[in-house]
């Protein structure tokens, strides 16, 4: 019985330390972050990625919604013809409400211009204060976050680029 108690118990202990995924992350946002995609839309792209099948999903407006890339830490959506999401979990040294994870948003707008925005978030979707995080350069337009590490490049209507890390 106590080999059981102290199996039990070591689970439980590993489960806490367990890191969040990308996945989790997808299935845990609320419906106001992207209210024309629904959960269900979420869930349909992540099991059509999970088997190799093209994540095209018919958003609630009509329009179609891909995504391009998932991996444990980053998530690449093309949401319509003039909009798209990446998101990366980041490590952080200061918990933030309990995790050692955040998460990274960006949303670029736009087909001939195009502008981006920035927005950080703990893993229980509270929003955070950018500038805790990262500070933005004035002339930004556009930002693309990697999908390689946790590095997110600026490119000004000037065309000089500024990377952050």
């Amino acid at each position: 019985m106590r080999k059981i108690i102290l199996l039990l118990l070591a689970m439980i202990c590993l489960d806490s330390f367990a890191q969040t995924t990308m996945c989790d992350v997808l299935k845990a946002m609320p419906d106001s972050m992207i209210p024309y995609l629904s959960a269900n839309n979420l869930l349909d792209m992540i099991d059509f990625s999970d088997t190799n099948m093209d994540a095209v999903v018919t958003n609630s407006l009509g329009g179609r919604s891909q995504m391009n890339k998932l991996t444990d830490d980053f998530v690449s959506i093309h949401l319509n013809e003039s909009s798209d999401l990446t998101m990366r979990l980041l490590h952080v040294d200061t918990p933030v409400d309990s995790a050692q994870q955040i998460i990274c948003m960006v949303c670029t707008y736009g087909t001939d211009i195009r502008e981006s925005t920035i927005s950080f978030y703990s893993l229980k979707w509270k929003s955070l204060p950018v500038s805790d995080y990262i500070e933005l350069p004035e002339d930004m337009t556009v930002a693309t976050l990697s999908d390689q590490d946790a590095q997110l490049t600026f490119c000004s209507e000037n065309g000089l680029d500024a990377r952050a890390n």
